[in-house]
């Protein structure tokens, strides 16, 4: 067993089959990772959606995947989305002293920062003055 005959085959098959095994490896991940692409819009073309609509939808899926916003800065956004635009200002007797946008005027935000709230309805804040 230990001939220089027996050596020489087994040396010289060895290179060809690890490159043989090699190649194979290789194959069969690329076909691995070309079923696992197709995996999603093959389901959804199952359930009677068509390839165009399949198309878009993977592609909104990577826009949606690719956003780098954070759970906290899609909050504040949303906030700031929702902010109350109007606001009311009465005094202790219940008197408008002043309403507006208190974005845009700096005596009304003022105004706003001494009030106490009272309430919100169809978009407007309420609040009164307690001097």
């Amino acid at each position: 067993m230990n001939s220089p005959k027996v050596n020489n085959i087994n040396n010289s098959n060895s290179p060809k089959v690890r490159n043989l095994s090699a190649i194979i490896a290789v194959m069969l991940a690329a076909v691995t990772l070309f079923q696992a692409g197709n995996l999603k819009s093959n389901d959804l073309a199952g359930k009677g959606v068509s390839n165009i609509e399949a198309e878009l939808i993977a592609e909104m899926d990577q826009f949606f995947a690719e956003d780098e916003t954070s759970l906290e800065e899609e909050i504040y956004m949303e906030m700031e989305e929702t902010q109350v635009e109007e606001v009311s200002i009465f005094d202790s007797e219940d008197n408008l002293v002043a309403s507006g946008n208190p974005a845009n005027d700096i005596e009304l935000r003022k105004l706003v920062n001494q009030a106490d709230y009272l309430s919100e309805f169809a978009d407007k804040q309420y609040y009164r003055l307690s001097l």
